[in-house]
């Protein structure tokens, strides 16, 4: 039996993919190749690729099996207006299906990282922001590719919390809030994540908290000052470590439309649209890249 990846929003919720039996059942149309992908500026063992094929097409959580054997590979390179994208070849990363530690020295089917996360994991793969990255996948025979670009990251004005109150079972809790500005330019977005002793044991963007349901475009607060409070119930006394993450547009219009698509109650069966940024047949996914700001606040 084979181990299952759930890619595109819940990403190994533990040190390894949980194996299960899938009743498979036969849907009108070919299964879709799924692809998760990151490239970031900050955490070299958050760079990965996930590449799966659908199961069922009325499932909001794109339940997969991985796709093994794929080759996959990431170039750097720069977009000059008038010309166009130029890729440096030395910039070149082939990605494989390698025994990382944050998996606990397990190889997972289907998830591929720069190999030197083992060997040399000082020089491993990172993102810069101002730059581009093309990915290229083959995968059982055909080819898909995808361009993303680094924003310049925005920096974390402050974290502070809300006051603190109990909750249902008595609890001392209190809700995260940011600060930051957003930058004097249209088109930049910004998602939010944050990692506490709850999430420690678990890897990857996809297990992270995150408040994906309220992304932040600067189509009305261009250039002014930004206060997030963020829903989350979180212990008083908790150490958090949080990211603000800035994307170009398609990536935040793709994690849009899949919430979107969750909260109806799958992709498959509304008639909400997956923005999708990778090219290629029967395809859907998106590859981030994300310029990270990173700080670190204790519940009061």
């Amino acid at each position: 039996m084979r181990k299952s990846v759930t890619a595109l929003m819940i990403l190994l919720m533990g040190l390894m993919a949980c194996e299960k039996n899938i009743d498979i059942s036969v849907d009108a149309g070919p299964p879709l190749v799924v692809v998760e992908g990151y490239i970031n500026n900050s955490l070299r063992a958050y760079n990965y690729v996930i590449v799966g094929k659908s199961l069922r097409y009325d499932q909001a959580d794109f339940a997969n099996t991985p796709i093994e054997g794929a080759e996959v590979t990431i170039t750097e390179g720069t977009y000059t207006p008038g010309h166009g994208y130029s890729w440096d070849d030395s910039r070149s990363v082939k990605l494989q299906e390698v025994k990382v530690p944050e998996l606990g020295n397990v190889k997972v089917p289907g998830v591929y990282f720069d190999p030197r996360r083992v060997t040399d994991s000082a020089h491993a793969l990172l993102g810069v922001p101002g730059k581009s990255y093309l990915l290229e996948i083959t995968a059982e025979g055909k080819k898909y590719s995808a361009i993303t670009t680094l924003p310049l990251p925005v920096r974390i004005d402050s974290l502070t919390n809300t006051p603190s109150f109990r909750d249902d079972s008595g609890k001392l809790r209190s809700r995260l809030m940011v600060h930051y500005k957003d930058p004097d330019t249209l088109g930049n977005a910004q998602l939010y994540y944050w990692k506490n002793v709850e999430s420690k044991s678990t890897f990857g963007w996809g297990a992270m908290y995150t408040d994906r349901y309220i992304p932040n475009t600067d189509d009305l607060i261009n250039g002014q000052a930004v206060h997030i409070t963020h829903s989350s119930q979180l212990p008083v006394g908790d150490s958090i470590r949080y990211f603000l993450i800035s994307v170009e547009r398609p990536v935040h219009d793709f994690w849009d439309s899949f919430n979107k698509a969750r909260i109806n109650g799958g992709p498959f069966t509304t008639p909400v649209s997956l923005k999708s940024n990778i090219r290629g047949e029967n395809i859907v996914g998106c590859f981030s890249g994300f310029s990270v700001s990173t700080a670190v606040h204790l519940m009061q």
